[in-house]
């Protein structure tokens, strides 16, 4: 189902350097984006480095069994990175080591070059860029810790790079941070709570923009396929889309 997900979504494709921005707002629970996107590259037999500040590699596993696939099988086989960057941020600073993000950087780009060696195609997800704020950083600190990822993923052919970001309000640091990626990026997803509250039917609404195809022949893609809207319901092993109107 996840793969039906991506598909329809034509966020799985070729295109080399792909930028992938997922907003989510108001506490919104997406993280189910992150593990299709994760289900799909294994099953391509991709390798991916996975950053995280917001979920725990424990939380993955248990969301890719419910979507049939064993993450740390991959993790154990050294096909899938996980790096505790919170953690890792945290320890730094109980023992006074030197705690930047540029530290960090260099760490992880040490791991990427490990994965290349492995395949040529390396992806990479940062799930929960915005908690770096919470750890004190600040928003050039953070803006130019995901630059340098970008530059970094633009070496490495047909590689992806998704960017999960937590919204707490549009006057907050982290709705600046999620602007400044959506601008970089080729697909911008944002995923949002109902207004109305809860519903058995529909779990939220998701939202897909194509900024990348600005670039794109005007006759080959059309404003509406710029920017589509979705509901979506969550199930154990999956989620199911809607067009609007049709629940």
């Amino acid at each position: 189902m996840s793969s039906d997900l991506l598909s329809s979504l034509r966020l799985v494709t070729n295109s080399p350097n792909k930028i992938i921005a997922v907003k989510e707002i108001n506490h919104c629970d997406s993280s189910f984006i992150v593990s299709s996107f994760l289900g799909h590259w294994i099953k391509h037999k991709n390798v991916v480095i996975i950053i995280s500040t917001h979920n725990s590699l424990r939380h993955y596993q248990l969301v890719g069994l419910k979507m049939n696939y064993n993450l740390q099988k991959y993790v154990d086989a050294g096909t899938v990175l996980f790096y505790n960057l919170g953690e890792e941020v945290v320890s730094g600073l109980m023992s006074n080591e030197q705690n930047t993000l540029q530290n960090h950087f260099m760490k992880l780009q040490q791991m990427i070059e490990k994965l290349q060696e492995i395949s040529s195609v390396t992806n990479i997800v940062f799930d929960g860029i915005s908690h770096l704020f919470d750890l004190n950083f600040s928003l050039n600190d953070v803006n130019s810790f995901s630059n340098n990822i970008i530059k970094l993923s633009r070496t490495i052919e047909n590689s992806c790079v998704l960017f999960h970001c937590n919204i707490s309000s549009e006057d907050d640091v982290t709705y600046l941070m999620a602007n400044l990626l959506s601008h970089k990026a080729n697909t911008v997803m944002e995923i949002e709570n109902l207004p109305s509250g809860l519903s058995a039917d529909v779990s939220g609404h998701l939202i897909i923009r194509y900024p990348g195809m600005k670039f794109e022949d005007e006759h080959m893609f059309t404003l509406e396929q710029r920017s589509v809207k979705y509901l979506f319901k969550l199930f154990d092993r999956g989620v199911k889309l809607f067009a609007p109107g049709t629940v």
